[in-house]
């Protein structure tokens, strides 16, 4: 991860070289474009042409498919309205477009030197030797680049706007940024992923004969699916879990009730990735600006299909620091 950090503080400052001095604006927008960038590069290794086009492939993607994993597909005569049918024509763009992307790189004389995810999962090989084909590649680097980019930059919007109504938690968090800490910045991030999930829902699919549940037995074929908000909102679990408080986190793991990766075998691959984000541009951001407090309500929740943004956009106001 420490590899990565100097894109994340690259992007995060070329980005906030245009933000207003003092004039409140939406953060959520600019948190993405800086999650998408690092995100690129990092993963794809992508540069120039490559990191522009699917700087403008992604984005939209992203949203369609959001939308789209909650809604039913539509007959055939009404297609036009069917966001299925819209990410479907997008993901095949997307599957030529790194195909080229992922057989230039098979290609390239310095694959050996470069240290990009995508060319990390071209060296590497199964235990029988065998490496891994290029759907397999294409269809992992969707998940980072899809996934990660949309609920990392969405939950640093939530943390934004946590903080600016939480002077005391914003202030302790600034005091360790200038001492060099990082334990008050983590904790911070796992609060605000417990008090402002971005997905709402784990779900397994049964595929064991059948599976004991507490009192239930659930046949296979079924799926299970778990609310994280209710989960992380459970006061046997979180103490007052209606306050926003990072030191519950202070000193100790989350429990295996914080959930916001998911859990078990098939947590989310890009978790460690989406952690390290965070961190540097909070520390980044702190470092750089003086973050202003609001005593305007929070900000609702706003379905974007399967992820929840701040309905404001998670609006900040900053001034540079001297």
């Amino acid at each position: 991860m420490k590899t990565y950090e100097q894109i994340v503080e690259e992007e995060v400052r070329t980005e906030a070289a245009t933000w207003p001095n003092g004039t409140e604006f939406a953060s959520m927008e600019p948190m993405m474009r800086i999650t998408l960038n690092v995100i690129l590069r990092a993963v794809c290794g992508a540069q120039g042409k490559d990191l522009e086009n699917l700087r403008r492939m992604i984005p939209p993607m992203v949203v369609t498919g959001s939308r789209a994993a909650t809604f039913p597909n539509l007959p055939h005569a009404l297609r036009a309205l069917d966001p299925n049918h819209r990410y479907r024509r997008m993901h095949a763009e997307y599957k030529t477009y790194i195909g080229d992307l992922i057989t230039k790189s098979r290609n390239d004389s310095r694959l050996e030197e470069r240290d990009d995810i995508l060319a990390l999962m071209l060296r590497s090989t199964y235990e029988d030797g065998t490496g891994m084909d290029d759907e397999e590649i294409g269809d992992e680097l969707l998940t980072m680049l899809a996934a990660g980019h949309e609920t990392t930059g969405t939950t640093l919007a939530w943390a934004f706007e946590r903080l600016r109504r939480h002077p005391d938690a914003l202030a302790e968090l600034v005091t360790e940024v200038d001492a060099g800490g990082t334990e008050y910045r983590h904790a911070t991030i796992l609060e605000t992923q417990r008090s402002r999930p971005v997905i709402d829902f784990a779900a397994r699919h049964v595929v064991a004969d059948h599976l004991e549940l507490g009192r239930w037995r659930i046949p296979r074929g079924y799926n299970v699916m778990v609310s994280i908000a209710l989960l992380h909102a459970d006061s046997r679990e979180f103490g007052n879990p209606e306050r926003f408080d990072p030191t519950r986190f202070l000193g100790t793991a989350p429990p295996a009730a914080w959930l916001p990766f998911g859990g078990g075998t098939r947590r989310c691959i890009g978790a460690a990735f989406a952690t390290m984000e965070m961190d540097v541009v909070l520390r980044t951001v702190l470092s750089d600006f003086e973050l202003l407090p609001t005593d305007d309500r929070a900000e609702r929740w706003f379905s974007r299909g399967v992820a929840y943004a701040p309905a404001g956009g998670g609006r900040i106001a900053v001034r540079r620091r001297p």
